[in-house]
């Protein structure tokens, strides 16, 4: 039906935001690289490859190798540890005084980070130009809470170290 004059206002209900197709990821993703070793399921053989996009949720591996999707992988690999050397962190610690629990903050240098043994399934692989290698977005799959705690305290204490190197640089 055709109306002359105003149009009528539409409710309009309210909108929700939708992830980007750039932000489809359930964790915060660092470009961090590292070396990785990794076995792909049914076959015998440890293989090198190269991490990066590490998240607690999965990792891109660069090799010179294809998989197909829903291929099974094993890695191992150690994370990056010689940014710690220059970190200090403040944790509360409590001490038993003559009148009761007393916090105290101390700085102290984070441990290392434990070795890591993870399973993840390849979601998609790409072709670098640049390199001539193959790439995979992975997925890590039956993670014990541990190592996903583990990754976890990684992650923020990068993104701790590349804030102060930020700070530092804009002195």
């Amino acid at each position: 039906m055709f109306f002359f004059g105003k149009k009528k206002a539409d409710k309009k209900r309210p909108v929700t935001a939708q992830p980007s197709s750039a932000q489809k990821r359930s964790s915060f993703r660092m470009p961090v690289e590292f070396d990785v070793f990794y076995t792909l399921r049914g076959r015998d053989g440890r293989r090198f490859g190269r991490a990066s996009d590490l998240s607690a949720g999965g990792l891109r591996l660069t090799t010179d190798e294809d998989f197909l999707p829903d291929s099974l992988l094993d890695f191992d690999f150690e994370l990056p540890a010689d940014f710690l050397e220059g970190l200090t962190v403040e944790k509360e610690v409590f001490e038993q005084t003559p009148f009761g629990l007393r916090p105290e903050s101390v700085k102290s240098t984070p441990p290392p980070f434990a070795p890591m043994h993870m399973r993840a399934v390849v979601l998609s692989s790409f072709y670098l130009p640049g390199p001539r290698t193959l790439a995979h977005g992975t997925k890590f799959i039956e993670i014990d809470p541990e190592t996903k705690e583990e990754l976890q305290r990684f992650i923020h204490l990068w993104q701790l170290h590349q804030i102060r190197l930020r700070a530092e640089a804009n002195r």
